[in-house]
């Protein structure tokens, strides 16, 4: 009786062992499912973060990409800045929204601001940025390889307020002696060169020119983008070329300007192209200004040229800008506008953009504007004024 008693107590304690390890397997694996659990939702909250995050980024790459094609199709207004709502991002199940604002800053220069929010699930993300418009003549003289300046030449800002930035001159290339300063050269400003570059051995003798500012390199390459002629220009039938007087009041295209003398032309008469309204003009040839010719641009008119061949200014010739406005006066260089050479020595008001070409600025050429070029050379007498506006 008494064995059978403590056999059945055995037996309870041994059911009891197993329950209890039944129990806490139960505990510990309800507890291993619920931390599964909670990491799963936590993977599923963290991916949809970054989806959001990464939608958020694509806006903004979308946003400035469109800015940016607004200004080269020059559609920009600043009535109706670019805006989009909950764009589907192809292949994922994301989208965005962003909008542009313009506000004014305390010293008067226009800001834009773009706030991007993007949606993955029920998580979103935004990302906000403030930027100012940048133009393509931030730098008074810009090359892509050499810049050479002789000495006697003078290079500084004709109107600079005390809060505005230094001028700058600059190279993309980190080469050594690709910027030549000779003795009695002064330039009023910063020297910047390439990216990565070391100043003292791309800049050649630093100790003989007259530096003002500092000298360093840039944190980045500076873009200098193709340029783009208007379609309509593109469009227009040729008026053919222009080798004598003319007057110019409209758009128009041409196979190029030679009032310097050629076949069919008299290299001994001097020419006259008058323009006398706000004009754009697309000459898929050569430039040229032979002796006393000259391109006037009339106190109340502008002119923009797309110059697909090369520009010649020769002794006494001149495109006359009686504006004395840098910015009536523009002259775009396409990749096949290998060369400007002005040789003559009047004064120059305008901008020239010709990251192809090689400038050449002869004896006692005085220039108010600035320069982008593939090289830069500037002879002795010859002053360069960077137009801060």
């Amino acid at each position: 009786m008494y064995k059978k008693l403590l056999q059945s107590q055995r037996g309870g304690f041994a059911l009891a062992m197993v329950l209890t390890a039944v129990i806490l397997l139960l505990v510990v694996g309800i507890g291993l499912m619920s931390v599964g659990t909670f990491e799963r939702l936590r993977g599923v909250r963290n991916s949809s973060e970054i989806a959001a995050r990464n939608a958020a980024d694509t806006g903004l790459t979308k946003a400035l990409f469109t800015m940016n094609r607004m200004l080269e199709k020059k559609t920009w207004n600043d009535n109706n800045l670019p805006h989009v709502t909950n764009e589907l991002i192809p292949y994922v199940d994301s989208t965005f929204s962003y909008q542009v604002t313009k506000s004014t800053t305390a010293d008067g220069n226009d800001l834009y601001s773009i706030r991007c929010t993007g949606k993955s699930g029920r998580y979103q993300k935004t990302v906000n940025c403030a930027l100012e418009l940048k133009g393509i003549f931030e730098y008074a003289i810009y090359t892509l390889g050499n810049l050479n300046l002789k000495s006697g030449t003078t290079i500084s800002a004709y109107n600079q307020d005390a809060d505005d930035p230094p001028l700058q001159i600059g190279t993309e290339s980190t080469d050594a002696g690709a910027i030549t300063a000779k003795t009695g050269v002064t330039i009023d400003g910063d020297v910047v060169v390439g990216p990565g570059g070391d100043p003292d051995v791309v800049i050649n003798n630093t100790t003989e020119a007259a530096i003002t500012g500092e000298t360093y390199p840039s944190l980045t390459t500076h873009k200098t983008p193709d340029v783009i002629v208007p379609q309509y220009l593109v469009d227009m039938v040729s008026s053919g070329t222009i080798g004598t007087s003319a007057t110019v009041s409209s758009a128009a295209k041409y196979d190029s300007i030679n009032l310097g003398g050629s076949t069919g032309y008299d290299p001994n008469k001097t020419d006259k192209v008058n323009v006398d309204s706000n004009v754009e003009i697309y000459v898929t040839g050569d430039l040229k200004l032979g002796n006393g010719d000259e391109v006037i641009i009339q106190p109340d008119a502008s002119l923009i040229i797309y110059l697909g061949g090369n520009l010649y200014v020769d002794n006494s010739g001149a495109i006359n800008n009686l504006t004395k406005d840098p910015r009536k006066l523009q002259i775009y260089g396409l990749e096949t506008c290998l060369s400007m050479d002005f040789k003559n020595s009047g004064t120059f008001y305008g901008a020239i953009y010709a990251p192809d070409a090689d400038v050449h600025l002869y004896n006692s050429f005085n220039l108010y504007g600035a320069v982008i070029a593939n090289s830069f050379l500037q002879d002795v007498n010859a002053n360069f004024y960077y137009d801060m506006n």
